[in-house]
């Protein structure tokens, strides 16, 4: 029942548990973010259906810092990327394809943001160009040196 119910939740394939098992973030925490499925498609879609099946099957990375890892194992390499699109929203660019930022809404939904406590610069409550004018009490004079 409960592989069932991951299934229906996760899209069958357990790239939320494997993307927690990466983050260090709960899979509620990533289903939060609403971007599971986005995230799903675009690691499928520049990885391809067979690198994909091995990354989700690996129980787990070995480093590849010496550079000897064997992209169709799956590899650190597309573990550490899947941890990037989490924390930042962008996609890094493997074999050497070009790095890019899936959407404005993955950029301010990046974990990177809730790991510090923080809001995206541009993208939090305040409204895009809020930096470009000082806080209104300040503007008011409030804190002013006398």
């Amino acid at each position: 029942m409960v592989s069932h119910v991951m299934e229906t939740v996760d899209g069958g394939d357990g790239f939320i548990a494997k993307s927690a098992a990466l983050t260090g973030f709960s899979e509620e925490e990533l289903r939060a973010t609403g971007m599971s499925a986005e995230y799903r498609t675009v690691v499928r879609g520049q990885v391809g259906a067979d690198r994909y099946k091995l990354f989700l099957a690996a129980e787990q990375f070995p480093d590849h810092a010496d550079g000897g890892h064997d992209p169709e194992e799956g590899g650190r390499e597309l573990a550490d990327a899947v941890i990037l699109l989490w924390y930042t929203g962008s996609w890094p660019g493997l074999d050497g394809t070009e790095p890019f930022t899936v959407s404005a809404r993955a950029y301010a939904a990046g974990l990177v943001w809730r790991a510090f406590g923080g809001e995206p610069p541009g993208a939090g409550p305040s409204g895009f160009g809020s930096w470009s004018e000082a806080p209104g009490d300040v503007a008011a004079g409030a804190g002013a040196a006398q």
